[in-house]
């Protein structure tokens, strides 16, 4: 029974969407949230002369042309090989929040 309880207990955290309650998905700007998890996580590689896969993260609109791939990628179980960022799957909220973007219209705001 308290296994139950427990397994009951671990979606509380969770809002009717899968948004963690804690996250403000609800007004997503490219400039104050997207920009700061591409610069933070994805342009170490995907960025300067020779960007990994030819693909460059430096702007808008690169970001926004990739952006249902980049939420593909970053919503892969940790050990899938195509899981992105190479060094770890994103917290719930940041991939919550770069859906919430696209759901937008990723708009360069």
């Amino acid at each position: 029974m308290a296994v139950l309880m427990m397994v009951g207990c671990t979606y509380d955290d969770l809002d009717s969407l899968g948004t963690p309650r804690d996250c403000d998905a609800f007004d997503v700007s490219y400039g104050g949230d997207i920009l700061p998890l591409v610069t933070d996580h994805c342009q170490g590689c995907h960025a300067g002369g020779a960007p990994s896969a030819g693909i460059g993260f430096e702007t808008h609109a690169d970001v926004a042309l990739f952006a249902e791939i980049m939420l593909d990628r970053m919503s892969r179980a940790e050990g899938d090989a195509e899981l992105m960022p190479q060094s770890g799957k994103l917290d719930s909220c940041s991939i919550a929040l770069f859906n919430a973007w696209i759901e937008a219209g990723k708009p360069n705001n």
